[in-house]
């Protein structure tokens, strides 16, 4: 099970999400700061079909950032994208697979910092 695997990704930090903000309206931040970046439409990540490879792998990197940098579980992230929590698991898999291009891993650092910053800002 990857959330036990200390080696598969990097411990989430329970005290990085402001405690002002519920699961799902961070998954949206996330979501929404992940869409402008992969320059799709937030509702293309939000929807339940999977969509083209590149709105799936946004949504992937999107879970992906919700469990890694605001420690939300595979089943919280799973409810608010509509989605079961192996298929979480499977996304974050995926994603830090993707992480050992050089590019990707500055481009997901990047992602992970705006996203902080947005919901810093309580999104607006």
């Amino acid at each position: 099970m990857l959330e036990s695997s200390p080696s598969a990704v990097s411990a989430p930090s329970s005290d990085s999400r402001p405690p002002a903000i519920p699961p799902d309206r961070l998954c949206r931040m996330v979501t929404a700061c992940v869409a402008r970046d992969f320059n799709l439409d937030v509702e293309m990540l939000e929807t339940a079909p999977r969509g083209s490879q590149r709105a799936a792998f946004a949504r992937q990197v999107a879970m992906y950032l919700a469990h890694v940098a605001f420690g939300l579980s595979f089943e919280t992230i799973g409810r608010a994208f509509g989605r079961d929590r192996t298929t979480v698991a499977h996304a974050c898999r995926v994603v830090e697979d993707s992480r050992d291009d050089i590019w990707f891993d500055c481009r997901a650092t990047t992602l992970e910092l705006m996203c902080r910053a947005a919901t810093a800002r309580g999104g607006r």
